[in-house]
């Protein structure tokens, strides 16, 4: 295999990237992973944990006049109502428009069915998928700025 060595490395190093849920503050998490690493090191090995940067959870209101007309809009061009899924990996971002206009109604969806594996090495997304997004998108659209006439 291409860079490997038939010798015990010395040293090994691994980056980690904690998605945290709303309700855990990032130092709570650090510590607990940090503790949770430390323990599971094997034979003696020593655990060093160098902090990078920390980002706070962001969770998105659900129950708001443009989470309806969403909900409104995916229901009429899936055919089914539409559904929310709480994931991590809260985008830094979402913090600061949230914290800068707390008015604001932040969401935060993509094509992405089941099957599309996102972020997999097969990666992919059905057209239909993508023709679906669309239509609630345009719906939305018109939905919504109806409603703030």
């Amino acid at each position: 295999m291409v860079g490997s060595a038939a010798a015990i490395v010395p040293r090994a190093a691994a980056r980690l990237n904690l998605r945290i849920p709303p309700g855990t503050t990032p130092a709570a998490a650090q510590e607990a992973l940090t503790a949770h690493v430390q323990k599971a090191a094997p034979w003696g090995v020593h655990v060093a944990v160098d902090v990078e940067a920390t980002g706070s959870p962001f969770e998105a209101s659900t129950n708001g006049p443009a989470f309806h007309a969403l909900a409104a809009s995916a229901q009429e061009a899936y055919g089914r109502p539409m559904t929310s899924l709480g994931q991590g990996g809260s985008i830094p971002l979402c913090n600061v428009f949230q914290e800068t206009y707390p008015n604001a109604e932040i969401i935060l969806m993509g094509v992405e069915e089941p099957q599309a594996l996102i972020h997999a090495p097969n990666e992919s997304v059905a057209p239909s998928e993508i023709e679906n997004m669309a239509l609630t998108e345009a719906l939305f659209l018109a939905r919504y700025g109806a409603s703030t006439v």
